[in-house]
């Protein structure tokens, strides 16, 4: 069951999407990512499928675990890029270099990352989730200023079939 939390198209992802459209009546997109496990995943495939999304200052941008650190680095990697907001879930950016393809290599955490979104970076983060994750968190906050941080008892790695918690946080 462990490669279900990798998933797009299991757990809240989909109800979101659902949820969305039907109560904002906005479309989502949510691309479903090759190898999106941590041993497997190579940023040039994953930065070849967002390249193709029409990203803008309407986009809101949101990443989960690995997809979280992925939307940090394209970023990073595109500071022309300029979104509505950023939201990441549990995100985690490989603090501990165990990601073999060096997925991670060039991210570039700088304090200028939240204002390419007209409403900023929130990130979600649940106080039992896994070590590896903690530490990404500690070092997205010490290195980019501005992040809102939602802090949750209980929710683990956000892996659940709903995520009513983000919707407020979302900036429609």
């Amino acid at each position: 069951e462990k490669w279900r939390a990798y998933d797009t198209t299991f757990g809240w992802k989909n109800w979101l999407q659902f949820a969305v459209e039907l109560e904002h009546d906005i479309i989502m997109q949510t691309p479903k990512f090759p190898h999106a496990h941590a041993l497997l995943m190579k940023y040039d495939e994953w930065e070849k499928i967002m390249d193709r999304q029409d990203i803008n200052e309407t986009t809101v941008l949101i990443g989960h675990s690995a997809g979280g650190g992925f939307v940090l680095k394209y970023l990073s990697m595109h500071p022309e890029l300029k979104v509505r907001q950023v939201i990441l879930v549990a995100p985690w950016i490989d603090t501990e270099n165990f990601q073999p393809f060096g997925f991670y290599k060039d991210l570039n955490l700088n304090n200028n990352l939240a204002a390419q979104a007209e409403f900023g970076i929130d990130l979600m983060i649940s106080d039992d989730d896994m070590p590896h994750i903690k530490s990404s968190f500690e070092k997205i906050t010490k290195n980019i200023s501005d992040i809102r941080v939602h802090k949750f008892s209980g929710r683990g790695h956000f892996i659940d079939a709903k995520l009513p918690e983000i919707m407020p946080i979302i900036k429609f």
